[in-house]
């Protein structure tokens, strides 16, 4: 990721999101995106699963009620994955410099 100051840049979900919908259009070079983006192949394939990973969810609510009804246990769990998914890749990163 990009650095400021020595804080990283913190994208937030609907940046990931258009990030990633860019990067499945047919006619896009994911290096390319990535370059442009100033993130790393390795986060965009990490936020594209993720987002794979939870679309089912999206289609198995009841209804469109239940869409703000998340057990706050399941979203700090979620959370905590990703915090860790992040520091593994940026771990990754770092090694392959060195």
């Amino acid at each position: 990721m990009s650095e400021m100051n020595g804080k990283r840049k913190q994208w937030s979900s609907a940046e990931k999101l258009r990030i990633v919908l860019a990067g499945m259009q047919a006619d896009t070079k994911i290096s390319e995106l990535c370059r442009r983006e100033g993130i790393t192949a390795t986060q965009y394939y990490q936020w594209r699963d993720r987002l794979l990973n939870s679309a089912g969810a999206v289609f198995d609510r009841k209804s469109s009620g239940q869409l703000g009804e998340a057990d706050p246990a399941e979203v700090e769990l979620r959370r905590l994955k990703d915090v860790i998914a992040e520091i593994t890749a940026e771990n990754l990163e770092l090694k392959k410099t060195l």
